[in-house]
């Protein structure tokens, strides 16, 4: 499957706030809190995008209001793309 496959995901059962792409799908974490500046916030790895809390986030899918939806990089990308 490619990436841009699995990046056309459904995901429902999800919480507002994962809904909205403001927290991981898999473990809730916050990309938005807390905030870090600028000089502290790490280069995102190409593919992922860094949101204000600094966390690496890989794009899985899309919530059921058509949002997309991030889960951190990593174990929690590894657990949303479970082939």
């Amino acid at each position: 499957m490619t990436a841009a496959a699995r990046s056309e995901a459904l995901w429902q059962g999800l919480n507002s706030t994962q809904a909205d792409g403001t927290e991981c799908v898999m473990c809730e974490r916050s990309f938005t809190w807390p905030e870090l500046p600028d000089a502290y916030r790490p280069t995102p790895v190409p593919g992922t995008r860094s949101g204000p809390a600094g966390i690496p986030a890989v794009p899985v899918g899309r919530s059921v209001t058509g949002s997309q939806v991030f889960a951190c990089a990593g174990i929690c990308a590894a657990l949303a793309w479970p082939d």
